[in-house]
């Protein structure tokens, strides 16, 4: 017999069929609950490979033209960084011009991991002085305490709510009877696993391979055996019924004559897989954000994501684009000592914002 698939595999290879109940008259509340987890079993599954395929069509293509331009990003600054050591030595600069080339040319060397490259490292050892040092500590220790900043301030603020949530269900339960509460659980979930069992049960009677006379049946069995033993493992509720459906071992209408107490038992396994399913979820989009650098996407689609990488891509080529043309303009001895006032105006700008944001986290 194969082994079993991964967890999801199945579910992520083709939509989940839907096995749902037919109104042929008003369904009572557990048979609605059925076909509701059974149709957010199929979307969450759906959701999923669909994560997947994009990340698997996006995600070589793209990071391969992020490196790249990264490449011509990393080839524009060490050619400004050069450029500008070496004027430090001719042109005739002010101590603010020299200042400000020097804070720029640290800068760089960082931006450059100036450790790998030994031009780089001998440009950044002749200007790294124990003043540069500690201003660059100084700043490592604000960036620091500002990210922490941000961090407390999100957690705390998740804190918050979650303790909002567990009071909330601590005062629902209070109202319950626990003990009976307790024993309609219990029962519940006895209820569910005879359900799983008894569906397992009939598929394997049903596909045992070891009964089967025909060579290619029996193939085809062992094969199916496989799947209805994985889905049996993960307590994939929706999987086995979908299997039955495809062996014609039921249809709409047998579900149908399901006595509600069983239906409520067999929700129970659903709403088990819809909360794996929504992990699974969270995880693919958050590889998706992570991987390819699109945390700011609130809603991940072909068409978002798509939107979200050419932006990516163009932005990264716009800066390749800056350093290139800063390099060309200050050739000339007057545009680079403007070039240099301007660095030192957007670095002051870029400080005085940190500085605020700061006094609005601390407030």
């Amino acid at each position: 017999m194969n082994a079993p698939q991964s967890p999801w595999t199945v579910a992520r290879a083709q939509a989940v069929a839907t096995v749902a109940i037919q109104p042929t008259a008003e369904l009572t509340p557990a048979q609605k609950r059925f076909n509701t987890l059974l149709a957010r079993v199929s979307q969450l599954s759906e959701s999923i490979a669909t994560l997947e395929a994009l990340s698997t069509q996006h995600r070589s293509s793209h990071l391969t033209a992020m490196s790249a331009l990264q490449r011509q990003e990393d080839a524009a600054r060490k050619s400004l960084l050069l450029f500008l050591d070496a004027r430090l030595h001719q042109a005739e600069l002010t101590a603010t011009h020299r200042r400000s080339a020097m804070q720029i040319i640290l800068g760089l060397c960082e931006a450059l991991e100036h450790k790998n490259d030994a031009q780089v490292q001998a440009v950044f050892n002749q200007h790294h002085s124990e003043e540069d040092a500690q201003a660059l500590a100084e700043e490592a220790r604000a960036g620091a305490e500002h990210a922490k900043a941000v961090f407390e301030a999100g957690l705390r603020q998740y804190r918050e709510q979650q303790q909002r949530l567990e009071d909330k269900r601590q005062a629902k339960k209070a109202k319950k009877k626990p003990a009976a509460r307790q024993l309609k659980d219990a029962q519940q979930t006895m209820d569910a696993n005879t359900a799983l069992r008894t569906v397992y049960r009939q598929l394997a009677s049903a596909l045992h391979p070891d009964r089967e006379p025909d060579e290619a049946e029996r193939v085809r069995k062992t094969a199916l055996m496989s799947e209805v033993n994985a889905a049996y493992d993960r307590k994939n509720l929706s999987e086995l019924l979908k299997l039955q459906l495809q062996l014609a071992q039921i249809d709409s209408a047998a579900l149908s004559r399901i006595a509600d107490d069983k239906l409520n038992a067999m929700c129970l396994l659903l709403k088990e897989q819809v909360d794996a399913l929504q992990e699974d979820e969270a995880q693919a989009q958050f590889e998706i954000r992570h991987y390819l650098g699109v945390s700011e996407l609130d809603h991940i689609s072909a068409e978002s994501l798509a939107r979200a990488l050419a932006i990516q891509l163009r932005n990264k080529a716009h800066e390749v684009d800056a350093l290139e043309r800063d390099l060309r303009r200050i050739q000339n001895e007057a545009e680079l000592k403007r070039w240099l006032k301007e660095q030192a105006q957007l670095a002051k700008e870029a400080r005085a914002e940190l500085t605020d944001l700061d006094r609005l986290l601390y407030r």
